[in-house]
């Protein structure tokens, strides 16, 4: 059970609720960001 959270947490809340924050960047800052927000929360596809 703790396993199948933490795989939606990883995948379907974080990359939703992440692209619905990004979304309000510019409200808060008051422009766009420089660069693109990355959902990799665990640095799987670090460079």
């Amino acid at each position: 059970m703790n396993k199948l959270l933490k795989n939606a947490y990883k995948r379907i809340w974080v990359p939703v609720m992440g692209r619905f924050i990004s979304k309000l960047i510019p409200l808060i800052e008051g422009k766009p960001p420089e660069k693109p927000p990355t959902y990799d929360i665990d640095g799987d596809k670090s460079k």
